[in-house]
């Protein structure tokens, strides 16, 4: 149960004072941060009105028992700003073009939120589509910056969620990971972020997996724990899904707390790799986190699969681009949608119309062939998890990544382009593998800097066993 839902549930605070706490500390702070992009106070507000009624019904006893049932009793809570049915609160995509559009239904991620108890309250900010590994759309009037250092970017394309928790606004956020887009601003802003395996979340009714199979979606937390109980309480196949979901024997909750740690060995980039860090602060991060996986008595090992990264990304953008595009389409037929969208979005959709049937085949087919090479590698060498940087840089300054380039090819593996910047993140959406972003180290200049962990797809028990092992032993650095 969340620290906060337990205060609630006991009577030492109520749910209507704690999101006029949220929404003081929103109206104070937000016009700094930028990272709410539509609050809606008064649903907020019916929200734990409605659970304070229902608590005032009960005994002590009874309300402890609710809590148990709802871990995040009352806790505020906020969803990214994309296309994701959430009643009372307008999306907008990240774009002018989407502004303000209405849902007069929840998801089925949205009705499990919900059942946790979690009080719905806001939508946090995004890139354009959700494409980019910052946050500056102009529909939001402005960048989102990173609480840590408001020069640079909290990253994207979750980066409302993670700077709305680094913020101190709400403890955890959703958010959507299709190349990156939770381990990037978790990783940017010293916050834990998962990403799911493939399969594991609903994405029900609207639509039957994101972005071909890339994109998944969970929370951004300070801590593997909240991380956990919202995974217990949120993951599963939905009626009508594309995907089984992964059978687990144990909640996570119970990973996360046993102190056990099943992982043995785990795999590093050889220094010789071409992608091995550069940057002296995420050098001496992953370094660093080597030597602490040795100090915690497992094994490290030089070594990573036969995959040529750069060319694993650009294989993945037909289908990034023409299932973002295809939301555009659906919405603006023609040309309609030209003055309202950034550079990078429109050279996006041109790049996706000249696209054929074979070239998106294609890359469904180099999707099976990475996702081989990948399994084969934790078989053939016996390993339990890779560990990558996030990032190949601390956190950007606001306006580096911007989609302003009008060339989208360009903008993502030109040079200085996205791919320089993040060129470990992608492998996991492409394989459906969990990863999560660990918080483990801080720069002089005070920017976090994160170290990824990668497990076999289906294990994402063993990325929390580890996360929470090295969290317990040793602490996040943020």
């Amino acid at each position: 149960m969340h620290a906060l839902a337990r205060r609630i549930a006991s009577g030492q605070c109520s749910a209507e004072e704690t999101i006029q706490e949220t929404l003081a500390a929103v109206r104070r702070d937000d016009g700094t941060i930028n990272c709410m992009a539509c609050v809606n106070e008064e649903l907020g507000l019916e929200n734990a009105r409605a659970i304070d009624a229902r608590l005032a019904k009960l005994s002590p006893d009874e309300r402890l028992r609710l809590a148990e049932t709802q871990p995040f009793l009352g806790v505020p809570f906020a969803v990214k700003d994309l296309g994701f049915g959430a009643k009372g609160l307008k999306s907008t995509s990240g774009s002018h073009l989407f502004k303000d559009t209405p849902w007069d239904y929840d998801c089925e991620l949205v009705q499990r939120y919900k059942k946790l108890g979690l009080n719905l309250f806001a939508r946090t900010t995004t890139s354009e589509l959700g494409t980019s590994p910052t946050t500056e759309a102009p529909v939001y009037g402005g960048p989102t910056r990173n609480p840590r250092s408001l020069a640079h970017s909290a990253g994207g394309s979750s980066g409302g969620a993670a700077a709305a928790v680094a913020a101190g606004f709400v403890d955890l956020a959703h958010g959507g990971d299709g190349a990156g887009s939770i381990r990037i601003p978790a990783a940017n802003c010293g916050l834990f972020g998962f990403k799911p395996s493939r399969g594991m979340m609903p994405t029900g009714p609207h639509k039957g997996e994101g972005w071909a199979g890339l994109a998944v979606d969970h929370v951004i937390t300070r801590s593997v724990i909240d991380s956990a109980v919202a995974l217990d309480g949120t993951y599963g196949a939905d009626p009508g899904c594309q995907y089984a979901s992964p059978f687990f024997a144990q909640s996570f909750e119970h990973i996360a707390t046993s102190g056990e740690n099943r992982v043995k060995r785990v795999a590093f980039l050889p220094s010789t790799h071409p992608l091995y860090p550069q940057e002296p602060e995420v050098q001496k991060a992953y370094e660093a986190f080597r030597a602490s996986v040795l100090a915690l008595g497992m094994e490290a090992m030089d070594a990573f699969p036969a995959i040529d990264l750069r060319d694993m990304v650009a294989s993945m953008l037909p289908l990034i681009a023409a299932n973002a595009v295809h939301a555009v389409v659906k919405k603006a037929p023609g040309e309609s949608y030209k003055p309202h969208m950034q550079p990078a979005s429109l050279s996006m959709i041109e790049y996706a119309r000249s696209l054929s049937a074979v070239d998106y085949a294609r890359s469904m087919d180099t999707m099976n062939r990475v996702a081989r090479a990948y399994g084969a590698f934790f078989a053939e060498h016996a390993i339990d998890i890779i560990a990558l940087p996030v990032l190949a840089s601390p956190p950007a300054l606001i306006g580096t990544y911007a989609a302003s380039n009008p060339d989208y090819l360009d903008y993502r593996l030109g040079e200085g382009g996205i791919f320089d910047y993040s060129p470990y993140t992608p492998l996991a959406n492409m394989v459906g593998a969990p990863a999560a972003s660990l918080p483990v180290h801080v720069t002089q200049e005070g920017l976090p800097v994160g170290v990824q962990i990668m497990a076999p797809l289906g294990k994402d028990d063993m990325v929390f066993e580890l996360a929470a092992f090295y969290e317990g032993k040793l602490g996040f650095q943020a």
